[in-house]
């Protein structure tokens, strides 16, 4: 079983210093842990949905609002150099995580 200090080191906040997007991976600077820079760490993918209708209790789908149109772009989350991100990261390893997400 780990211990409370290899816990602790496994969910890891700390800002991006790079992004390469068409590898979708960042580096990521952690300040607790005396300013170290991760290498390129995988960014979990998050899958973007467009809604048009929901269903109610019943499970029947109900309209959310009066019809309208206008543009929509769907793409991957990617972080932006300076973002906060939260990183889990392999216990034992060498540096091997990856970025969960933002933190806003």
């Amino acid at each position: 079983m780990a211990d409370f200090t290899e816990l602790r080191n496994m969910v890891r906040k700390g800002m991006v210093q790079s992004v390469d997007s068409e590898a979708m991976q960042a580096r990521v600077k952690f300040e607790d842990k005396g300013g170290i820079i991760s290498g390129n760490l995988p960014i979990l993918i998050h899958k973007r949905h467009v809604v048009p209708t929901k269903e109610d209790k019943t499970g029947d789908k109900v309209k959310l609002e009066k019809e309208h149109t206008h543009d929509a772009f769907i793409t991957d989350w990617l972080p932006e150099v300076g973002d906060m991100v939260i990183c889990l990261m392999v216990p034992g390893g060498d540096g091997e995580g990856y970025i969960l997400g933002g933190i806003k």
